[in-house]
């Protein structure tokens, strides 16, 4: 038998060589004792360097203050390697080490600690260890060979978001306070994949200003009824929309089915619907009586998982939308294709939109904001909240809700159904909009309701439950108080 040994060992440069700085900004006084760049020189495994500075207010009044690396950039490939720890006398700590965010080629400002209050007077000194360190492993780390991290370390006043709509404590406050960058993106006409730490993005549901989750996320995640989930965004009852991600944020079967169709049959256009009512007309399919075959196993799961002991913490009021629209084409059930809006926006027009404008087509619990048809307040993703999100039909799309937090497939190889119509096929075929795996990563594509793929839930939390710890990265996600 023959061993063979790759040695993990490289260099990799940190850029900057900062000096000694010491900064005020409102009485409060900042020195750095050595630098306040992160690091400098060579990067290698078995690597460290300390930054150690202190904080002094000697105002008379409470300061809140963020730690910010300002102008950082990191183009390290791995996870788990390259990763910092703060530790203070009597201000932020951080108890486990945390992965240093990769952004490839982009700068920003990343915000490491926040909301840090420190009381007047120069008893109330707080002292600061910032350790970064990469990691030694027995595995191959040479695909981070020639690497860069670069930045700055800053003191900043804590400011409220002026976008927050949601009551302080509350999970929509806090995902909001740590995500205050908001932005408007126009452009859907490419996939969208640049990493995002502290960004939402703003659109409209309803004439309503909702924020959203886009590209690589790495601080959409949740914790909540045992299981793992990412953000999609916001809803306009102010509902908190969540992708179930399984049992751990590194799942590759994030998943509660993995082979369903979407429904029992491709040879009528009322099979493209969560829900169903009879054949020969739009209007006939959209009463809504039967159960689609993905909707009875997404009921189950809940039901058996979630509704007795969570279901109080769940929206009813938020709408799951089965737009079953069709400008393009006109309706029929014979030999002539037609195509539903949600083609029309994203496949044509690149023109998503989170407004569901048929009531039929609203899937609710409660009939105030929607058709009142569900029994559970569970569904699927829409196509639309895909493509805001940074998918693109016919494209690859490694983003939040294709990746996990290893950035493989949260699915593996399977593919899993959206709950969007695509079209009725001349040749006799009902298409839904569904997503690729590892085959494709995040290739958005449609195929007739009688496929087998995988089943991922989408839950919305009410907009008045209690943030009770977490930052929403993978180590630490967003967690709500259930008791």
């Amino acid at each position: 038998s023959v061993l063979s040994v790759s040695l993990a060992y490289y260099s990799a440069r940190i850029i900057g060589n900062g000096k000694n700085v010491s900064v005020n900004a409102k009485e409060l006084t900042i020195n750095f004792d050595n630098n306040n760049e992160i690091a400098s020189g060579i990067i290698e495994p078995g690597w460290s360097s300390t930054n150690t500075f202190s904080v002094e207010n000697k105002s008379k009044t409470t300061f809140t203050y963020d730690i910010v690396l300002k102008n950082y950039k990191n183009t390290t490939k791995t996870n788990g390697y390259l990763v910092y720890k703060i530790t203070s006398t009597n201000g932020y700590n951080m108890t486990e080490y945390k992965d240093m965010p990769k952004d490839g080629e982009n700068t920003y400002d990343l915000v490491i600690a926040r909301g840090i209050t420190i009381e007047p007077g120069s008893s109330n000194k707080q002292s600061y260890t910032l350790e970064i360190k990469y990691l030694d492993s027995t595995e191959d780390q040479s695909i981070d060979m020639g690497s860069t991290v670069t930045g700055s370390l800053y003191i900043v006043e804590s400011t409220t978001n002026e976008n927050n709509p949601y009551t302080k404590g509350t999970l929509g406050y806090q995902i909001m306070e740590d995500n205050s960058n908001i932005k408007t993106r126009t452009d859907f006409s490419t996939t969208y994949t640049d990493v995002n730490i502290g960004t939402m993005y703003k659109a409209k549901e309803n004439n309503t200003d909702v924020y959203y989750f886009a590209g690589d996320a790495r601080n959409n995640w949740v914790k909540f009824g045992g299981y793992y989930w990412r953000i999609i965004r916001t809803n306009s009852d102010g509902s908190i929309r969540l992708l179930y991600h399984g049992d751990s944020t590194t799942a590759t079967n994030a998943y509660i089915n993995d082979a369903s169709s979407f429904n029992s049959s491709y040879a009528d256009p009322m099979y493209v619907g969560y829900m169903y009512g009879t054949s020969g007309s739009l209007e006939n399919n959209r009463t809504n009586i039967n159960s689609s075959v993905i909707k009875k196993i997404v009921d189950a799961w809940y039901r058996n998982n979630l509704s007795s002991d969570y279901g109080k913490f769940i929206s009813k009021t938020a709408v799951y939308c089965n737009d079953r629209s069709n400008p393009a084409g006109g309706y029929n059930t014979g030999n002539t294709t037609f195509y539903y809006g949600a083609y029309t926006r994203n496949v044509a027009g690149k023109t998503p939109t989170y407004t569901c404008t048929a009531t039929e087509d609203k899937f609710t619990v409660d009939i105030s904001t929607g058709n009142g048809k569900l029994t559970y307040p569970v569904a699927l993703m829409t196509v639309d909240e895909i493509a805001y999100a940074g998918g693109m039909y016919g494209s690859n799309a490694d983003v939040w809700f294709y990746t996990n937090s290893s950035n493989t497939s949260s699915t593996g190889t399977l593919k899993w159904w959206t709950m969007s119509p695509y079209y009725w096929y001349s040749g006799g075929y009902a298409d839904i909009f569904y997503l690729f795996g590892s085959d494709y990563p995040g290739y958005t594509s449609n195929n007739n309701v009688t496929n087998a793929f995988a089943v991922r839930p989408v839950i919305s939390l009410k907009s008045n439950v209690f943030w009770k710890s977490g930052d929403g990265s993978a180590d630490n996600p967003f967690e709500i108080y259930t008791e």
